[in-house]
């Protein structure tokens, strides 16, 4: 598997069904007949930032959403064309203009400068996944979050082997990733999962990493 891969498999993939619901097209089945409480009247949110060339990969958990702030970054349909044309296209994208959560950590600005990118576990948007068992449950089958944690293992890890990406575990419960993946070279954990920021150890390793970088 390739890097490009993630993005090929969103490429005009998501799609908006008569109820206003957006999803990948692989896993309408499973949204459709399982219950769950993910919030689909947005796009969804698989990466932020140019996963193509950011040489720093941060994992997340899922695509959030708040009743008040979510609304107001897709506020028409050209908002939400630019959207889905980012994450169609991310590397000849702007990734200056974010959810304004991401002005909040300590790590936007590297997402908004192309060196780091957000890759979630699960693309569905919903506010606390830690506390929503009934998605946690739906995440393990759904296709696209199969096909992602099959694209870190099997595209991304070997480059961070190699020394060409970086992997930061931030909110790694949904990954389910083999234990012994944080002692792998290329990659870090990070302690606390709940944090917004991304805490010391592991941002001392993306400082050095981008500071060893061509």
């Amino acid at each position: 598997m390739q890097i490009a891969d993630i993005v090929a498999f969103w490429r005009g993939q998501q799609e908006v069904d008569q109820q206003g619901r957006w999803a990948h097209r692989l896993d309408r089945k499973i949204l459709d007949s399982t219950a769950h409480s993910f919030n689909l009247e947005y796009p969804v949110s698989p990466y932020v930032g140019n996963v193509l060339k950011a040489p720093v990969i941060i994992l997340g958990a899922n695509g959030g959403y708040n009743s008040t702030m979510t609304p107001t970054e897709f506020p028409n349909a050209a908002s939400i064309n630019a959207y889905i044309r980012r994450v169609d296209e991310p590397d000849g994208a702007d990734w200056s203009f974010v959810s304004r959560y991401y002005n909040g950590t300590n790590y936007g600005h590297l997402v908004a400068s192309g060196r780091a990118a957000m890759v979630n576990a699960c693309a569905y948007r919903s506010p606390k996944l830690s506390e929503e068992p009934e998605n946690q449950r739906v995440i393990v089958s759904l296709p696209s979050s199969i096909f992602t944690r099959r694209w870190l293992l099997e595209a991304v890890l070997p480059m961070a082997r190699k020394g060409e990406r970086l992997i930061v575990i931030k909110r790694g419960g949904q990954w389910k990733l083999p234990p012994t993946i944080a002692s792998e070279p290329g990659v870090t954990r990070d302690p606390a999962p709940v944090s917004p920021q991304i805490t010391s150890v592991p941002f001392a390793a993306i400082t050095a990493f981008l500071g060893d970088q061509p």
